[in-house]
């Protein structure tokens, strides 16, 4: 016999970080916009070498070489999410979302805020 009560999954809405972040508990990295590298030519003028792209399902490294991230492992032996850095697009849930963009840490990431 089937349960009643069906798990429904948790709806996920889509937020760029402004600040870095760590997520209460489910989240999902959309990926991140990696800026153009420009580079000045001999003559002055500024050249495109690599264009600006966006980076499916990885979060943007951070600034600092040799500064890692990923999952913690704590004294007690349990896992905590560690921070995602500032200009990750990221998928938490709707009342996270709502938390995260009323205190300015993101911004809306869909298609009604552009």
């Amino acid at each position: 016999m089937a349960s009643a009560e069906t798990e429904q999954p948790v709806k996920l809405f889509p937020v760029t970080l402004t600040k870095n972040y760590v997520p209460r508990d489910t989240y999902e990295i959309v990926g991140y916009l990696k800026e153009a590298v420009k580079r000045k030519d001999a003559a002055g003028n500024w050249k495109i070498i690599e264009p600006e792209e966006f980076i499916e399902g990885v979060m943007k490294p951070h600034q600092s070489p040799g500064v890692g991230f990923g999952e913690m492992v704590m004294k007690d032996g349990s896992t905590v999410n560690a921070k995602i850095w500032a200009g990750t697009t990221i998928k938490v849930p709707v009342d996270e979302a709502k938390y995260v963009v009323s205190k300015k840490i993101a911004e809306r990431a869909d298609d009604i805020a552009a």
